[in-house]
């Protein structure tokens, strides 16, 4: 079906607000949102029970544990007020799923599953935070 010049404008605006309501990898979702910045702790409370320490200057950091500094695209699969599911692909390092669960703005616990580098991960971490990074 070929559409009449004056409503081609039209859809390419409508198409381009849609791309500009888009929140960025950087931004966290509103569930998460407020979590406090800062140094957190992370305890796996798998079998190892490693603690392992992170700085938090965005909640957006706790989506991608294992994939961390790598600007993936993700997409929110859930979400209510104490909740966030999201998937994320990094094309050739791997992607993840993680389920963000907030408790207070300075306790969450996220359980996170994917492919790192070739490699199936699954980890559930007990998150706290520590105080200032």
């Amino acid at each position: 079906m070929q559409l009449s010049r004056p409503f081609k404008p039209a859809l390419f605006g409508a198409a381009a607000s849609v791309l500009l309501a888009t929140p960025s990898a950087a931004q966290a979702p509103a569930a998460i949102s407020g979590l406090q910045s800062g140094n957190w702790e992370l305890r796996d409370l798998g079998r190892t029970g490693a603690r392992t320490q992170i700085c938090v200057r965005n909640p957006a950091r706790l989506l991608q544990i294992r994939h961390a500094g790598r600007s993936c695209p993700r997409r929110v699969l859930s979400e209510d007020s104490r909740s966030v599911t999201v998937r994320y692909d990094c094309s050739s390092a791997g992607w993840g799923q993680t389920e963000v669960s907030v408790e207070t703005p300075r306790l969450a616990r996220i359980d996170t599953q994917g492919i790192a580098n070739g490699s199936p991960f699954h980890n559930v971490y007990e998150a706290r935070r520590t105080g200032d990074c």
